[in-house]
């Protein structure tokens, strides 16, 4: 049996702006002449489908006021032969304005129209009085209708003057068995009446009763099949809360709908519209154009509330409230059924916001179907929002009608009145159609193609497209475009994509495309592969430069993108996969007979074996979590996040089908981080018939470990030897410093960690243990060349001990030293001395590296008297050293002539003192008569010499 599934799963198609008349060229209609102002061409406007024409009004052109028939094909207005209106005129000058197509409605053949202001004599009170005026236009021919009748008027009312006349004419609406119904708001109690077929005859009057409410009765009209399959009539007052009164004809009164949101003044009923959204019979839209909000103080936002026909013999059901969006912007002040323009069956509703936006007006298209869907307030969207242009933006979308599809392609156009600036706005409808998009797969082809080594497969991507009666001619062309997402399965296109585009020309119901794709055998298929098929409209209309009625649009209601999910696994349930695996661990340091020794290798193995005896496991997985050592290599395997420990998750490389198994390869594990705190190592292995979902079976492995102490060693020494000596002066005044140092190291296979070592020092008098770092004792560790105090532990009267902790020994490259200050103080040692010569000093230390395994060490240091005597060395330096500073004394005065100089001196002293002898001795001889002057001018003569001698040495 061929097995075929077809998927169409929607998804958005389009966005809320969903445009479906065309605003690229708009054709506008102004009055042929210029009128006053206030003239408001385009206040009421309606299409005459027998004459394919635009009906607009204008109705204070004048006292009495124009309607114009215009032409679309030539885009001009003529205004309608009034001359039947003036012609009843009993007074000429009478200037009060009539307002003649205050309200225009075509039916099948005419245009119904009325001078709402109309006033006229009555003999009866010798006055003019307001009776409103109702006219219909047939062809070119305009004919006055009658009015109520006299007596009617009386037993309707008082007799008062007041009382009988009336305003009808300010709401129409022509029924579909072309009976119309005619609202007078403005006199008495307000007023309603109905016309039949014959023009000759007199419009029946619903009279004033209990049920009506006491004012504007008749401000807003509308017919249609509202409460059973029989046409009745809708009538509005706004009075107060406002309400809808609905009557069967113009006798028999059938329910009443009421304004149950306790607003007064909102104008509730201010406007009605019927439309069918919900079934074959009529629902109901009410304009409350002055609808506020207390709490977010807003004014004249506007509302339409929505009446569904739900129940049989009832008045509509209230569904919920279209709000305006801005303040003054008076939305729904007109209201039209636009009928089913977007191809959906639900018929359409157009809304106007003639103050929106700064008094230029808005106009929002609604889907009926998104009206009376469950769409929250918030998610309601608009099709479409039309904006005016400058040159007529004020008081635009104050009137609105629908034309029954003047161009003939099926999609009823748009005439927007803005009457502030005398302006019509008609906008041409673009057409639509409604295109699905399905997926058609052949499930059948997809069994046992293992079996056939099939890779090659493909599937059916179909538009199915829902035309409208027209137009006769369809342009539209459609690109698709086909995705795949699946970690294996894949489309053959290269680019991952298939694209095809198709023309609607033809105007086929279906069209399909096959789409070819690829299934590798080794695919993994334990997931669904998900495709996506998106379709988009090419060369749309709405931004083409001129209207051409054959194209279309895709409308909102069409399927233009699904997503869906295809299961080609081969598995004997439906979309579930039964594998029946089994896994064999292997682990190189397992020993069941002693434990492993921590140190003794680098590295160890582990791997382990998956078999499968079952349904194929496409994405079997084993997990291992390891805790107490860490993953140096993971082989085929992954890491993942953990929260204690190691973890690797090993997925084989392709499907494991029955009697298969794989591996995970050999994983190595890193053991030189493992040290003498370790006691045992855990490795849990998980195993997974598919990955992410549940561990089919799980186990743990505990392997035991031990630690190995042989390594551990302590030495100690004085570090100035093992002898110290000391002199008088050490002993009197200078004392003694040295230390003892215990060097511990680890040369054995284990890394340790937290090794305790207890130092015990000898109480004496004679010592102190405090070093300048105010510590006794304190450990240094090497090479991070740290250093921490030894905390105290016991003291005794002999001994004080310390505890010394080492955070760590790594084998063959961290020590520690443990350092005590040993200081011997003066004055403390002579009398131990000098009666015992020596004196002994000792420290040991003790660790308790395991229980049971304890090891000792101690350091003895002598102290020894010494003399103080100057070594024969010194002696013999200091003398050298002393003749070589004499020896270069000597140099340095000979090589400056300070002895020369000096002996020079003295002899020329000497030898002048000599001379002066020899003279003064020659002078004092008896025999030379002139003794005295010679011996004077010998002595000048010295003299002279002498300071000629000495004058060189002066300069």
């Amino acid at each position: 049996m061929r097995s075929l599934i077809w998927v169409c799963l929607a998804v958005a198609t389009w966005s809320a702006a969903f445009a479906l008349y065309y605003e690229t060229k708009k054709q506008i209609f102004q009055p042929p002449t210029s009128l006053r102002n206030n003239s408001y061409f385009g206040y009421s406007i309606t299409y005459d489908g027998s004459m394919k024409r635009l009906v607009v009004s204008a109705p204070r052109s004048d006292n009495i006021g124009d309607v114009y028939d215009c032409s679309i094909d030539k885009n001009s207005c003529n205004v309608i032969d009034k001359s039947v209106i003036v012609r009843g005129r009993e007074i000429e000058n009478y200037t009060h304005d009539f307002w003649l197509g205050a309200t225009v409605k075509a039916g099948p053949d005419f245009v119904m129209m009325c001078a709402p202001r109309h006033t006229e004599h009555t003999v009866r009170f010798n006055a003019f009085v307001a009776r409103g005026m109702c006219y219909t236009h047939r062809g070119n021919t305009l004919t006055k209708r009658k009015q109520i009748e006299e007596p009617i008027r009386i037993s309707d009312a008082d007799s008062k003057m007041e009382t009988t006349m009336d305003s009808f004419g300010w709401s129409i609406d022509v029924a579909s068995d072309d009976t119309i119904i005619v609202g007078g708001p403005g006199m008495f109690h307000g007023r309603a009446m109905i016309y039949n077929q014959q023009e000759h005859r007199t419009p029946d009057l619903i009279r004033y009763g209990a049920n009506i409410p006491q004012f504007n009765f008749g401000y807003a009209v509308a017919s249609g099949k509202f409460i059973n399959r029989l046409t009745s009539y809708a009538i509005s007052s706004t009075y107060r809360f406002g309400e809808v009164l609905f009557y069967r004809n113009y006798k028999q009164y059938q329910k009443k709908l009421k304004n149950n949101f306790n607003t007064v003044g909102t104008m509730f009923g201010a406007v009605l519209c019927a439309a069918k959204m919900l079934g074959d019979r009529t629902d109901l839209l009410v304009g409350a154009p002055a609808y506020g909000q207390k709490e977010n103080y807003a004014y004249n936002l506007g509302a339409v509330h929505v009446y569904l026909a739900k129940t049989l013999n009832s008045v509509p059901t209230y569904k919920r409230t279209i709000v305006g969006e801005n303040s003054g912007s008076m939305f729904g002040s007109a209201i039209i059924n636009v009928l089913d323009i977007n191809n959906d069956g639900k018929e359409d509703i157009a809304i106007g916001a003639p103050f929106e936006n700064s008094g230029q007006g808005v106009v929002y298209l609604y889907s009926g179907a998104d009206i009376i869907s469950d769409l929250t307030a918030k998610a309601l969207k608009p099709l479409q929002k039309i904006y005016p242009e400058a040159s007529y933006g004020e008081s635009f979308g104050m009137s609105l009608t629908s034309l029954l599809d003047y161009d003939d392609n099926g999609c009823y156009e748009l005439a927007i009145g803005s009457p502030y600036t005398n302006t019509v706005v008609l906008l041409q409808c673009i057409a639509s159609v409604t295109v699905n998009t399905t997926a058609k797969f052949d499930m059948d082809k997809f069994q046992n193609r293992t079996f056939s080594r099939k890779e090659d497969f493909d599937f059916e991507v179909c538009l199915t497209v829902f035309y409208p009666t027209k137009p006769d001619k369809v342009t539209a062309s459609i690109k698709t475009t086909v995705e795949m997402v699946h970690e294996n399965a894949k489309l053959a296109d290269p680019s991952g994509r298939y694209i095809f585009e198709t023309s609607l020309e033809t105007k086929q119901r279906d069209y399909c495309k096959t789409v070819p794709f690829k299934l590798p055998l080794d695919g993994k298929y334990d997931t669904e592969i998900q495709y996506m098929i998106s379709s988009k409209l090419l060369e749309d209309p709405r931004n083409a430069s001129t209207f051409d009625p054959s194209r279309v649009l895709l409308s909102d209601r069409s399927v233009l993108s699904i997503q869906g999910s295809l299961w080609v696994a081969e598995c004997s349930g439906s979309k579930v996969c039964v594998p029946k695996l089994e896994f064999t661990p292997y682990i190189s340091f397992k020993n069941d007979f002693k434990p492993y020794t921590i140190g003794s290798s680098l590295t160890e193995t582990m791997s382990v074996t998956v078999t499968n005896s079952g349904d194929v496991a496409y994405a079997s997985c084993v997990r291992i979590h390891i805790v107490g050592t860490n993953i140096f290599k993971p082989a085929n395997c992954m890491y993942e996040a953990s929260s204690g420990g190691d973890q690797l998750r090993c997925e084989p490389s392709k499907p494991l089908w029955n009697g298969d198994s794989t591996d995970t390869g050999l994983i190595e594990l890193e053991m030189t981080h493992l040290t003498n705190e370790h006691d045992s190592i855990n490795i849990t292995i998980f195993l997974y018939n598919r990955c992410n979902e549940a561990a089919t079976e799980n186990r743990t492995i505990t392997i035991p470990v031990k630690a190995d102490p042989s390594g551990i060693t302590a030495k100690g020494e004085t570090d100035v030897g093992d002898v110290v000596d000391m002199t008088e002066e050490d002993l009197k005044d200078n004392g003694k410093y040295f230390r003892h140092v215990y060097k511990i190291q680890n040369n054995g296979p284990t890394n340790w960690k937290e090794l305790d070592v207890l130092v015990t020092l000898q109480l004496h008098p004679f010592v102190n243990y405090i070093s300048n770092e105010n510590a006794s004792v304190r450990l240094y560790s090497y090479p991070s060349n740290t250093n921490t105090p030894c905390t105290s532990h016991i003291e005794t009267e002999k001994t004080k001990s310390y505890i010394c902790k080492i955070n760590s020994l790594i084998k063959k490259v961290e020590y520690s030293q443990v350092l005590i200050p040993i200081y011997i103080l003066p004055k403390t040692l002579e009398e131990m001395v000098t009666k015992e010569k020596n004196v002994t000093l000792s420290s040991s230390i003790k660790m308790e590296i395991t229980a049971g395994v304890v090891r000792p060490e101690s350091v003895t240091t002598t102290l020894v008297l010494k003399e103080a005597t100057v070594p024969l060395e010194t002696i013999i330096i200091s003398v050298i050293v002393g003749l070589c500073i004499l020896i270069i004394i000597a140099v340095v005065l000979y090589r400056v002539g300070f002895l020369r100089r000096k002996r020079k001196e003295e002899l020329e002293k000497l030898r002048k003192s000599v001379k002066r002898q020899t003279i003064l001795r020659r002078s004092t001889m008896p025999s030379q008569g002139h003794a005295s002057e010679d011996r004077r001018q010998i002595l000048e003569g010295m003299k002279e010499e002498d300071e000629h001698e000495q004058a060189p040495n002066l300069i």
